[in-house]
């Protein structure tokens, strides 16, 4: 029983992190090129906000990526 519950566990999560892994991609792209095309105080700022706030969700996807790893070493005790 706790090896299907870990395995549910670890799909969850792995869902979670391919759409924390594409946001973090679609919003530092976006926000670099929104600094790249539009020379103006706005376009920098939201660039900048992009830019912080990509980084919080690749950090965000860090944390899941280390989540996964403990329970695939908590399978791999279960087996």
């Amino acid at each position: 029983m706790e090896k299907d519950g870990l395995n549910g566990r670890l799909s969850c999560v792995k869902n979670e992190m391919t759409h924390l892994w594409g946001t973090s991609f679609l919003m530092g792209g976006g926000a670099f090129s929104l600094m790249l095309t539009n020379h103006s105080f706005i376009g920098y700022f939201w660039g900048t906000i992009g830019i912080i706030a990509a980084t919080v969700f690749f950090r965000a996807y860090m944390i899941r990526r280390d989540e996964t790893m403990k329970i695939v070493e908590q399978l791999r005790r279960v087996k």
